[in-house]
């Protein structure tokens, strides 16, 4: 049936020079269309143009949903980190064949590292241990004032130069306490790289046997 009616349909419209190209579209109701142009309220579906004897030439496609869109624009969004990605463990890669030789370089250059901020440790440290005997010499000397206040104590008030040495040293305290913690932190990174690099090295030294 469909076939005759095609056949109809094109029969008619070669009569006629009018047109070049037969459109094929299927409506929303699941029937499909003949006609040498395109409603205006089908231009977002999905069309077949075909030739002379009803052969499809060529597919106009529909157009794309909002989610569709959207989901196209994150699926290429992905695709960039992930060449990114690539691009950036490609480098590292280079850089770790050129750098090393063996396994053993990796973990001897790990080990200066630790210990180089070891050192660092080491200083602030002794920073902390002498603002700690300053704290109690500090602490000690409130002792001769009505420290903390009360209404009761004969002794003069704590005066404020006082009062300020021992905020400032307890300042300098927690902040040379943050920087111990901090570096350790960074000599747990610095074993956490190295091993991810160790490990790296070896899977490439397998791959290029």
């Amino acid at each position: 049936m469909r076939v005759t009616l095609l056949t109809l349909l094109m029969l008619s419209i070669g009569q006629t020079a009018v047109a070049d190209k037969l459109y094929k579209w299927v409506d929303e109701n699941g029937v499909t269309h003949y006609g040498d142009s395109v409603p205006a309220r089908y231009s977002s579906h999905e069309r077949h143009v075909l030739n002379e004897h009803g052969v499809t030439v060529d597919t106009l496609a529909r157009e794309k949903t909002e989610s569709e869109l959207a989901a196209e624009v994150e699926a290429a969004a992905a695709a960039e980190q992930a060449r990114y990605a690539a691009a950036r463990q490609a480098e590292k890669d280079r850089v770790l064949l050129n750098t090393y030789l063996t396994v053993q370089d990796i973990s001897s250059l790990r080990d200066r590292r630790v210990l180089a901020i070891e050192a660092q440790v080491g200083v602030v440290r002794q920073y902390l241990r002498n603002l700690q005997e300053r704290w109690e010499e500090l602490e000690a000397e409130t002792r001769h004032y009505n420290f903390p206040y009360s209404e009761s104590s004969d002794l003069p008030p704590l005066p404020d130069d006082l009062a300020q040495l021992i905020v400032h040293t307890e300042r300098a305290m927690a902040e040379h306490l943050q920087t111990v913690q901090s570096l350790r932190r960074e000599q747990e990174q610095i074993r956490a790289d190295f091993a991810e690099d160790a490990e790296r090295f070896k899977e490439l030294q397998a791959q290029s046997q």
